[in-house]
């Protein structure tokens, strides 16, 4: 089917727009198992973002999800002037859909996803902003070095990998501790908990749209296909959502954990030589 498409249709543009939706959302799935390790362990989740920043890959991988994020809202901008061009004047009255017919599939999500696509679209260029380049937070680099990974970054901490007090090309910071501090900022919080509820609200209709757009809308799978699609949406954007309001809420914070975890490897260091031999 996919094979046999000219782009330049209406049917051809929704598979655009359903596919590189589908490639959007296994980039979710994947940072949100990253950002998960937050809630166990802030040395954990430092570590997890060192590993990132040490593969030169990832620069390819974050421009190739740019490239995928713009193709997205280009194809979302031409479907949308095609609407308008097919209906040049707009409806007398708007009724609900299902005020028309039980049957319909309409819902508030489906209404709203220029909305929150705009919203969400406002809301990444902020998101990378906030936590790659704004006040990054300098990693405590205890006299022993014996600390947990830090991310390298390109924000002035004034701290660079070695624990020197200067300002190197590349710096060291503690993402942990900056997600930490950032979040216990109820105006921060707020911002990010609204966007994970539009996200959601987003991924509601898109994820059983883009399958039925792709070829996967058998009458008898089609409701397992939709509810799949809204269990699926509520864990992703649940999943995002959780981590700002525990550490608002205090129920936790990985700053605690990453200074146990600093102190304890200070005491292994300090351990004289040959003791318990």
């Amino acid at each position: 089917m996919i094979s046999k498409l000219r782009f330049n249709t209406v049917v051809g543009k929704k598979v655009l727009m359903a596919v590189t939706g589908l490639a959007m959302v296994v980039f979710l799935i994947g940072h949100l198992i990253g950002n998960l390790q937050l809630l166990w362990s802030g040395a954990q989740f430092n570590g997890y973002a060192h590993f990132l920043t040490a593969q030169p890959v990832v620069i390819l991988i974050e421009l190739g999800l740019l490239a995928i994020f713009l193709l997205h809202i280009v194809d979302a901008v031409v479907l949308l002037q095609g609407n308008y061009a097919a209906r040049p004047v707009p409806y007398h009255t708007k009724k609900w859909g299902r005020s028309k017919s039980k049957r319909s599939k309409k819902t508030w999500a489906s209404t709203m996803m220029m909305w929150t696509g705009i919203a969400i679209l406002l809301f990444v260029p902020f998101h990378v902003w906030h936590f790659k380049y704004h006040n990054p937070v300098a990693s405590a680099r205890p006299d022993s070095g014996q600390v947990s990974p830090v991310v390298v970054g390109v924000g002035s901490t004034g701290v660079n990998t070695s624990g020197a007090a200067s300002a190197p090309s590349k710096e060291a910071y503690d993402l942990a501790l900056q997600v930490t501090k950032e979040f216990k900022n109820p105006f921060v919080s707020g911002i990010y908990i609204l966007a994970m509820i539009l996200l959601g609200l987003h991924m509601y209709h898109a994820i059983s749209s883009a399958l039925t757009s792709v070829g996967a809308n058998h009458p008898r799978y089609q409701t397992l296909i939709i509810w799949g699609g809204r269990i699926f949406t509520v864990v992703i954007a649940g999943g995002f959502l959780l981590i700002p309001a525990l550490i608002l809420s205090g129920l936790i914070d990985p700053a605690k954990t990453l200074a146990t975890a600093q102190a304890a490897n200070n005491q292994v260091a300090q351990v004289p030589m040959g003791v318990g031999k």
